[in-house]
């Protein structure tokens, strides 16, 4: 069955509703949309994204099956549904449309990347590691495969590569607020107490809102002895953990 898509324009309309975050809106024209077009793979794709931001997994599970009906060799459309999969919390589901997408493009570099996410969430860091590895073949400034296996090899009981992995993140993209917060959570794991409050304070300055880090923050300074400092920074904060970045999804 051959896909039969809107024009350019109609198109770029609905995605520029999805990337405005008007969610709800791109689902009602690409579902509107369909009744024209009830054989475009794009359509589907969009009508994916949209549910799966809207945390209907399901609903978004579907578009992309239908879109699969119509293409079986639509890469994007298995690289969503993975993404969907694994936030429903079915990390081998994901695991499995992911390599879907990578038998039909073997380059295709965020898959890999999030392949890794899905299979540290199944608790196979090992594995993880070597997905973020083929990921950084394919793409060596890839900054959120080395703040990922950064987590993978933390995850792995071994805080030092971690703080290298997340070094070369930070290298790549100095801005990049979880891959500080994660330094932070891996000295502080060292005991390395200044180093980890200089990482989280650098977290919070390029993200001011970051509960993650703030708590982390008070928890370094509480080890620091700055007991008033740091009880104040966990009361506004919420329970420190480490961050996996999935990429985006993939609309085009």
């Amino acid at each position: 069955m051959k896909s039969q898509d809107p024009n350019k324009e109609h198109l770029q309309s609905i995605i520029n509703l999805y990337n405005k975050g008007l969610l709800q809106q791109a689902l009602s024209e690409s579902s509107q949309m369909l009744e024209r077009f009830p054989n475009s793979v794009i359509l589907y794709n969009i009508a994916g994204a949209s549910n799966a931001a809207l945390m209907q997994f399901d609903a978004a599970i579907e578009s992309y099956k239908k879109a699969l009906r119509i293409q079986p060799d639509y890469a994007d459309a298995y690289y969503n549904m993975g993404v969907a999969l694994n936030d429903k919390g079915d990390p081998e589901a994901a695991i499995e449309s992911y390599k879907q997408a990578l038998r039909i493009q073997p380059d295709y570099v965020k898959a890999y990347n999030n392949m890794g996410v899905a299979l540290n969430d199944k608790g196979d860091p090992e594995a993880a590691i070597v997905s973020y590895k083929q990921a950084l073949r394919i793409q060596p400034n890839y900054a959120d495969a080395y703040n990922n296996m950064g987590v993978a090899l933390n995850d792995k009981g071994d805080p030092e590569a971690a703080i290298e992995s997340y070094k070369k993140a930070l290298r790549i993209q100095p801005d990049y607020a979880e891959g500080h917060s994660n330094l932070g959570a891996a000295f502080q794991l060292l005991n390395q107490v200044e180093q980890a409050v200089a990482s989280y304070e650098k977290a919070i300055s390029l993200k001011k809102d970051f509960n993650t880090a703030i708590s982390g923050l008070g928890k370094a300074l509480l080890k620091k002895g700055q007991h008033s400092e740091g009880l104040d920074k966990l009361r506004q904060g919420e329970g420190s953990i480490l961050f996996n970045i999935n990429s985006g999804l993939s609309i085009k």
